[in-house]
């Protein structure tokens, strides 16, 4: 199957880079002698018209042979105005061209295929809001639904998020639709950079947002409230106050705000862990309390949201080694109060292993300040990549879900701007991973060669066709821009020769180009031995 899913992976891509040519040159009336889907002695053979077609065992290429390529070669009379060396300059330049630029636009109808079996998408509601973002300056609020932007229908989450991230510092009119009101709202993104995943920093802009609701789950930090004596404890789920339905914890604040010194119904949830041999199963078993708040404590029940709250600590992390309990709350972060955990981890991510002042507070305890820094850590994906965290080993209480997906409207539409995106967006991070190469920012040993792309054509394949396609696009842009490299024996080395004819003249010699492209041979050889080496230790050495 592994085999099957290479196979599948790389023969189509092979097959549209060397259609590419030919077709370019069918376009400029250039004889095309030979079309090869593979290397080594022919498999089969069918004459096509002028053209032979073969199938050669060794899928790792394949390759065009056209009338007049090499400047020494024998060309019949009958055939001299349909050489390649006959043609102008522009007309060569598109016959070496086509082959990349074919894999370079692959990638487009790769992704429109992807995006158009989607069906629904995820509509663009706010969900949870952080504090002190530009959201919350606008007072925009959790439930409201992203209408347009500057006049732009936004049909889904993703699509206001390209609004969001493009517009850093830039004012934007929203239209909001809330409980079927709507109404413009003018919000100025945050500031913030962005890392790639190759390092490279660029602006972007911040709304503040979440798509999740959270539950109405609460937390209790005074063991002496109303709430601690009624039994309810850090991590219950509150279903209704007062017969009115809780469902979100933007509910549960909502209605706690309104009472003061009236007495509160509640019926609320609470987890029982119940092992079974399959694993740990949660039941919630449905309870009622009655909440009289004391005038003594400035009529409060005690009843808090868990968001900020602190579910488990791993021993021997760095918010073990702070100080950090289960059931602490955080209140603030560098002296800036919070009341969502996003805030938190939106700090921590900016501050990286930079040491970070938090206030936590234990159950029945005065607040307290503690500082801790985070650990840089590091895991293999399903593909063997190593990736990076930074890790707190702190997890809050995350009873939350997303709203329904919607059948999306326009979905060709929807497809198309979606496939343009990606594709735009990974053709720069492609260009700039071969720039950092280039020029000594990244290291060889990133470097991935046929084994690689066997092993992770399969993996790809176990995931659904989804990924399968997504892997196409990425493997297909890299022949296109890596056969565009001015190195002799490439596409984009014979184009250096037509770049470096058109100023000087005339074209180099035979016994330069032989030179150039004996060059270029040891310059992909060393290349493929270091790709080949990273391989054997990524994926036979490395447990």
């Amino acid at each position: 199957m592994q085999l099957l899913a290479f196979l599948l992976l790389i023969g189509p891509l092979i097959f549209i880079h060397e259609l590419g040519h030919l077709l370019a040159a069918k376009l400029v009336n250039v004889k095309v002698l030979r079309f090869s889907i593979g290397f080594g002695p022919a498999l089969a053979r069918l004459q096509i018209g002028e053209t032979e077609l073969r199938f050669a065992p060794i899928l790792l290429g394949g390759y065009v042979t056209l009338l007049g390529q090499g400047l020494e070669e024998e060309i019949p009379p009958q055939d001299a105005d349909r050489a390649l060396r006959s043609k102008p300059l522009w007309a060569r330049f598109l016959v070496l061209g086509a082959g990349p630029l074919a894999n370079l636009a692959l990638p487009f109808a790769l992704y429109f295929a992807f995006f158009l079996g989607h069906t629904v998408v995820g509509p663009p509601v706010l969900g949870t809001i952080l504090d002190d973002s530009a959201a919350a300056t606008a007072e925009l609020r959790a439930g409201d639904r992203v209408v347009m932007i500057d006049g732009d229908d936004v049909r889904s989450w993703r699509e206001m998020q390209a609004h969001v991230r493009a517009a850093p510092e830039r004012e934007l009119r929203f239209q909001i639709d809330r409980g079927g009101q709507r109404f413009d709202r003018f919000v100025t993104p945050r500031r913030t950079v962005d890392t790639s995943a190759l390092g490279e920093a660029s602006p972007r802009g911040l709304l503040g947002v979440y798509p999740w609701f959270y539950a109405p789950q609460i937390g209790v930090i005074d063991p002496s409230s109303p709430a601690y004596a009624e039994g309810l404890r850090t991590g219950d789920i509150v279903t209704s106050i007062n017969g009115e339905p809780v469902d979100t914890v933007e509910d549960l604040e909502r209605e706690l705000t309104k009472t003061r010194d009236t007495s509160l119904r509640l019926t609320y949830l609470r987890a029982t862990p119940s092992p079974a041999p399959l694993g740990t199963f949660l039941w919630y078993e449905s309870r009622h309390a009655r909440l009289r708040p004391r005038a003594e404590a400035g009529f409060s029940t005690g009843l808090l949201t868990a968001n900020t709250f602190v579910r488990a600590v791993h021993p021997d992390s760095p918010a073990a080694r702070a100080g950090i309990r289960p059931g602490d709350r955080v209140l603030a972060v560098e002296g800036r109060p919070m009341s969502r955990w996003e805030t938190l981890a939106v700090a921590l991510d900016r501050r990286g292993e930079r040491p970070i002042r938090l206030t936590v507070q234990s159950p029945g305890s005065p607040p307290r300040e503690i500082d801790l820094t985070q650990e840089t850590r590091v895991w293999r994906d399903i593909y063997r990549q190593e990736r990076s965290y930074l890790w707190l080993g702190a997890e809050p209480y995350t009873a939350r879900e997303l709203p329904s997906p919607e059948p999306i409207r326009g979905r060709f539409t929807y497809a198309a701007r979606s496939a343009a995106e990606e594709t735009v967006g990974m053709l720069r991070l492609m260009w700039t991973s071969i720039q950092q190469l280039l020029t000594f920012q990244r290291g060889v040993d990133e470097l991935s060669s046929v084994v690689g792309i066997f092993n992770i054509a399969g993996t790809a394949a176990e995931q659904g066709p989804g990924d399968f396609l997504l892997l196409m696009a990425l493997i297909s842009m890299n022949i296109g821009l890596v056969n565009l490299l001015p190195i002799p024996i490439l596409d984009g080395g014979h184009l250096m020769f037509y770049t470096l004819e058109a100023v000087r003249r005339r074209p180099l010699s035979q016994r330069a180009r032989e030179i150039a492209s004996a060059i270029g041979l040891v310059i992909i050889l060393a290349l493929l031995l270091i790709a080949l080496r990273n391989d054997v230790v990524r994926f036979w050495l490395t447990p």
